[in-house]
């Protein structure tokens, strides 16, 4: 690839690759809020989405705790209430690729995900007032449809909303969200059935009404320039044309092939994969663990999945700041970093399985947990940071698919563990794909920048 030269063009690769976030300088990062300030925006819209991709998981928290009541009250049994919370899975699976298809007609990313929010909110408000199982589908259809939506919006806003030098911090700030919401949900359902004694139904109203008072906050939200902080910076610094931050509106299946020829989202898709294969099943084999070999109550399971989470919110508080610096050194020491937590996360998981004791087991799993939710910041950050601005909801559409087959792929294994093994040799077993990912995650850094410069070039005009 032939270097930009000041005589050709005033910027220089190395120039084009710092306004991306890559300068190849180590050291501590600048404080997060004086990062903002110096680039004149604030941490309003980070806690806008990240308030609604809290109040996004209220009903699937409501029937997590309360689905033998729903079923009893409905007169379903568990089996067939399950069958319609697969139903809310499906679409919530199938959404994210009519979003990223319908953002090409419509590019109001903002106005989606504010109405998707007012959408949840409503279904999870009128969910205390379905009289049967097929009312109750059709709403687990809409919450499950607009649900969905979060992983394909949320990010790509975060990205055009914040510079690359507060990206990784910003990005793992918003992921604390799910954690977030697996400790407060439960807490809030608990609240208002043992001291207010409200039945299922007034949960649902309650939570839905929380939800919405969430998404009119999220009404000042304002649409972020396509690619401010990237594209749009590289032409407006090297004087190229700005022609919709160097974007071509091609249709769904041609941004989703251009997208998957990028070798950086390859292996990133890889490396979802092994964290889909790890984490599906992880919820279903500690609980079972803990239930089978220690006796341990719903009550006792539901303090330490609460913990763990609380955990998971502290790692990534501490992450995002070690990711941002390795992120500006160089793509070999953040990836490295990012496979690192990965293997350092197996690791923890396959110590826990031979652990002699229940506080020795649980301190295991909680550090693996919380190793596990940093590593998706950073693979959303490497992965979008080479992706064209307008192609970055297909991106995360595609990412998200690869994760749900990750999670198959961890089922089939857990099912064929539990057959031949017990419990724990199901959580060694685990392991395997999870260590192969922390692999492919640490030879990311062989793609990235070339991905990097390939993008700095789509942006000016240069060809590779």
């Amino acid at each position: 690839m032939n270097d930009l030269s000041a005589e050709d063009d005033p910027l220089s690769r190395q120039d084009a690759r710092a306004v991306l976030g890559v300068t190849g300088r180590r050291g501590d990062t600048a404080p997060l809020l004086r990062t903002l300030r110096e680039h004149g925006v604030g941490l309003s819209f980070m806690v806008a989405l990240t308030v609604l991709a809290v109040v996004d998981n209220f009903q699937s928290q409501v029937f997590g705790v309360l689905a033998p009541e729903v079923a009893a009250s409905l007169g379903m049994d568990v089996g067939s209430l399950s069958g319609i919370v697969a139903v809310q899975g499906v679409a919530a699976g199938l959404a994210p690729i009519a979003v990223a298809a319908l953002l090409r007609r419509y590019p109001h990313r903002v106005r989606l995900a504010v109405g998707t929010g007012f959408a949840w909110s409503l279904t999870t408000l009128f969910t205390g007032s379905v009289v049967g199982p097929v009312s109750l589908a059709a709403l687990m259809l809409v919450n499950g449809a607009t649900t969905g939506t979060v992983a394909v919006l949320h990010p790509p806003l975060l990205v055009d909303a914040y510079p690359p030098p507060a990206r990784m911090r910003v990005m793992s700030l918003y992921s604390a969200s799910s954690p977030l919401a697996g400790i407060l949900a439960p807490l809030v359902i608990a609240g208002l059935v043992s001291w207010l004694g409200m039945d299922w139904r007034a949960v649902f109203a309650t939570l839905g009404a929380l939800s919405l008072v969430a998404c009119l906050y999220a009404l000042r939200l304002r649409e972020p320039v396509l690619g401010r902080w990237d594209v749009a910076e590289l032409q407006a610094r090297s004087g190229a044309a700005v022609t919709g931050a160097g974007e071509e509106r091609n249709g769904f299946a041609a941004t989703v092939l251009r997208v998957g020829r990028i070798p950086t989202i390859r292996r990133t898709c890889v490396g979802f994969t092994a964290i889909g294969a790890l984490a599906a099943p992880y919820a279903v084999v500690v609980s079972t663990l803990l239930e089978q070999e220690f006796a341990l109550t719903p009550g006792q399971r539901g303090l330490f999945t609460s913990a763990a989470a609380a955990a998971s919110i502290v790692a990534l508080a501490v992450f995002g700041g070690r990711a941002e610096a390795a992120y500006r050194a160089g793509p070999a020491r953040f990836m490295a970093l990012a496979g690192g937590a990965l293997a350092t996360s197996a690791a923890a998981f396959g110590l826990s399985a031979l652990a002699p004791g229940l506080w020795v087991l649980l301190a295991l799993l909680a550090l693996g947990q919380a190793l596990l939710a940093v590593i998706g910041p950073c693979l959303f950050i490497g992965a979008l940071s080479v992706v064209r601005p307008a192609d970055r909801s297909h991106a995360m559409a595609a990412m998200g698919l690869v994760i749900a087959c990750g999670g198959l792929i961890g089922a089939g294994l857990l099912a064929l563990a539990t057959t031949f093994l017990d419990l724990r040799g199901a959580l060694l077993l685990l392991l395997v794909p999870a260590a192969l990912g922390s692999w492919f995650i640490a030879t990311i850094h062989k793609t990235l920048m070339g991905d990097l410069d390939a993008l700095i070039d789509h942006a000016i005009g240069e060809t590779r």
